[in-house]
């Protein structure tokens, strides 16, 4: 099975896939740092969260020691209701009812008035809450991410801060493809058929009821259609999922709904990734400053300041690459927790996802063009990386560097290469993506739905919800684990310290 050049961090911990399926069982396990991310510098300093409060109140300390106390208060907040916020947040389906209480939820953790609360950007909650520079640009690298929404956007910005501090990071022992096998041991053992090399050309819709599926005629299936006995689920995401239904169709049964997904936005935020080949662990500048850095295996280059933040943002908002470029990556270093990822000769890999905008609008070129700066850019990379980890060029054997373009041809449902289901915008957001039940009878969607799409299974989890409910057999004695649950119990187990 190849492994996509996009899987970086492994956020299953919160799946009720553990207890409910006995993930473990198949040959599945998980590691993860004390830090679930941090910030390193360029100017030789560094920010840490922590699994455990206290510490991340030390290491924001460092910085402010209001701050230090600020993030403690915030984050036991989390951690102490992290069943119930991440059951409202992701493993559930997105209702009106569950939005006021996620709303609620997140003005109550920053101690903010939910009036307030719901009229504030992500910088202005952040600037409100911290003092330093390093703790602001730390609480809004994931955000800026575009994740689960626009941190610009008023109220859904501030939103997006808190949400975005339910993640569990760790990583999966043997690589991230070893999820995809212990699913299709479950899947294989409880009957399911695992057709591979068949992609579908059409969605069968009969007296508006999905029925089936048309394979392509290069299909390897000598079955060319396959009928539904209950359901059909889709996991192309809106425009491929038209494309397959058909948009006659589409548009005759919810005209509003076909023009979302005709137009479902998916090109701001680009991805472009590096790949590295390494002799042993990039060796970061600030860890003269906290040597605790080395032990993180999920880290971000976060820009040089908060004011370099907010630039960054209007220029990537204004297409404006030249100032974006350098300002935000995604940097995992899978190794630094589990060893197995690490050779005989001692080489691992390091990986960095550098958010960019899509389009060069701005110099008059094509998307073709990322073809063309590709050997550029890649360059570019290495040299921050110089800079943030001195010796880095020295160590490194090989890189692989992708852009969307490549992104995209890899995976045809990623379009543009936006791999996380279409942008996180203000007419994307919560209520306002792809419906779990689509209007189709007997259609439903997985993929550009809320949340995002993950390692923690949160929309497959939810679309297996939709359809049992429907079918009337959702209630069984195995399906009713709490989100969190088996990694909040296991996390002592599960730590290793680098």
């Amino acid at each position: 099975m190849i492994s996509s050049p996009h899987a970086a961090i492994n956020f299953s911990g919160s799946a009720p896939a553990w207890d409910d399926l006995g993930l473990a069982d198949y040959g599945y396990s998980i590691v993860c740092s004390p830090i679930i991310f941090g910030v390193t510098g360029r100017d030789g300093k560094n920010c840490l969260v922590y699994y455990d409060a206290a510490k991340t109140a030390e290491s924001f300390g460092r910085h402010s020691a209001n701050d230090g106390e600020t993030v403690e208060k915030i984050e036991s907040r989390v951690v102490g209701n992290l069943a119930e916020f991440n059951e409202l947040l992701c493993y559930s389906l997105p209702t009106p009812d569950r939005l006021e209480k996620l709303w609620k939820f997140a003005a109550w953790v920053f101690d903010v008035p939910l009036d307030d609360f719901q009229t504030m950007n992500g910088f202005e909650l952040l600037e409100t809450t911290f003092e330093s520079d390093y703790a602001r640009r730390t609480l809004i690298t994931l955000p800026s991410l575009n994740l689960m929404g626009d941190v610009g956007s008023r109220g859904q910005g501030a939103a997006t801060i808190v949400f975005n501090l339910v993640y569990t990071s760790a990583q999966a022992v043997g690589g991230n493809h070893s999820l995809a096998h212990a699913m299709t041991r479950i899947f294989l053992e409880d009957g399911g058929t695992v057709l591979r090399n068949c992609p579908v050309e059409r969605i069968i819709v009969h007296n508006g009821r999905a029925i089936g599926v048309d394979l392509s005629p290069e299909a390897a299936s000598t079955e060319k259609t396959l009928y539904a006995r209950k359901a059909v689920i889709s996991n192309l995401g809106a425009r491929v999922t038209l494309d397959v239904v058909g948009e006659d169709v589409m548009k005759a049964v919810d005209a509003k709904l076909w023009a979302k997904m005709k137009y479902w936005k998916t090109d701001f935020r680009a991805s472009t990734m590096s790949n590295w080949i390494m002799r042993g662990h990039p060796r970061w500048k600030s860890a003269d400053y906290d040597p605790a850095i080395q032990k993180a295996h999920l880290l971000y280059r976060a820009w040089d300041s908060w004011e370099h933040c907010k630039e960054w943002h209007e220029a990537f908002a204004s297409g404006d690459r030249s100032r974006v470029i350098g300002g935000l990556g995604e940097i995992l270093d899978f190794s630094v927790v589990d060893p197995t990822q690490i050779s005989p000769e001692g080489y691992l890999a390091v990986r960095c996802e550098e958010a960019m905008p899509l389009h060069w609008r701005r110099e008059g070129k094509g998307l073709d063009h990322w073809d063309d700066v590709k050997e550029e850019l890649k360059a570019q990379r290495d040299d921050l990386f110089e800079e943030l980890a001195p010796g880095f060029k020295e160590q490194m054997l090989d890189h692989a560097y992708y852009t969307p373009l490549d992104l995209w041809r890899y995976n045809p449902v990623a379009v543009y290469g936006q791999v996380i289901g279409g942008d996180f915008s203000e007419d994307q957001w919560y209520l306002d993506r792809m419906p779990y039940r689509m209007p189709v009878q007997g259609l439903y969607m997985s993929n550009n739905v809320w949340p995002l799409a993950l390692s923690w299974m949160a929309p497959g989890y939810n679309a297996a919800s939709a359809v049992a409910e429907d079918l009337g057999i959702r209630n069984q004695p195995w399906w009713s684990s709490r989100s969190g649950d088996w990694f909040l119990r296991n996390i002592p187990k599960l730590i290793r310290e680098g």
